[in-house]
């Protein structure tokens, strides 16, 4: 610890005294902030240690004391540094630092997007009026935007999704003692189905069917049962198959987003689009809905 005397004036104060560079000092202790002058002595002794006689500018006030500068220099706060980059996606043209204080003194710099890219914002959000509070950078964000053909074979893949969702959920089957099973039509099921039509044709009487379902017991169906099971299950599966198809074909004629949005599994498929097996079924089953 040290005591301070200002010059001229004999009230001594007890300070801490730290350089801060060559010309600026930092005094912390309780004493009042002057423009004199000063110097320092060890506490209870007239030896003087230091001469800052020079030291009359107060650099700045700090908490618990001040600086002090010999060169006539005071503290000025630091103008903030505004950056600005670019995301993914694209680039920013214009003055990409800028030293301000204000945001209403901004002069943003402008998004330039690639190509399927849009601009999404600046984050953080640029404010539109007020301080600057440190150096800070803004990051202008580009988000991407499907092609048409993009846009297409998502929904394709939607809509194959849903296919064989459809194919796999299976079909219900009244069988000849009026009794209704279900069939599921995996991939496994359906070759197994496949693989029965033989014993079909060939008359067996009773044919063991094994369920997809690990939990369900092995089940004897007649040869007539069968025969109807396996043609309710290939006509389904032929159907589902053949409209998916119709419907890919469709799907990548559209020519717009917008329409590639609008489709839907199960939508009628403009005529155009519709190839003869697909006619042929849907004739079909117009006229088993009028019997």
């Amino acid at each position: 610890m040290l005591s301070l005397k200002y010059a001229g004036e004999k009230t001594s104060y007890i300070i801490s005294f730290k350089k801060i560079s060559k010309n600026i000092i930092q005094i912390t202790g309780d004493f009042p902030v002057k423009r004199k002058g000063f110097v320092c002595c060890r506490v209870g002794s007239e030896d003087v240690l230091g001469d800052h006689t020079d030291y009359k500018t107060v650099y700045r006030e700090i908490e618990g004391g001040a600086q002090f500068s010999n060169d006539g220099s005071v503290y000025t706060v630091p103008v903030p540094i505004v950056s600005f980059t670019a995301g993914l996606g694209g680039t920013v043209d214009g003055r990409k630092v800028q030293a301000v204080d204000l945001y209403e003194k901004l002069v943003l710099p402008s998004p330039l997007p690639e190509e399927n890219y849009v601009f999404s914002g600046w984050n953080p959000e640029i404010p539109e009026t007020g301080e600057i509070n440190g150096n800070v950078t803004f990051q202008a964000n580009f988000s991407y935007v499907e092609t048409l053909e993009e846009v297409k074979e998502a929904k394709v893949a939607e809509m194959n999704a849903v296919q064989q969702q459809i194919i796999t959920a299976g079909i219900d089957v009244t069988l000849t003692d009026g009794t209704t099973d279900h069939f599921d039509l995996t991939d496994r099921d359906q070759m197994r189905i496949m693989g029965l039509q033989s014993q079909v044709a060939s008359g067996t009487e009773l044919i063991s069917w094994h369920t997809s379902n690990e939990d369900e017991h092995c089940k004897f169906y007649s040869n007539a049962d069968m025969a109807m099971i396996a043609e309710k299950a290939v006509s389904y599966v032929t159907w589902h198959v053949t409209y998916f198809r119709d419907l890919r074909i469709y799907i990548r004629s559209l020519e717009t987003k917008e329409a590639v949005a609008d489709v839907e599994y199960g939508m009628d498929i403009p005529v155009e689009y519709q190839s003869n097996p697909l006619k042929a079924m849907i004739a079909t089953r117009a006229r088993a809905e009028q019997e």
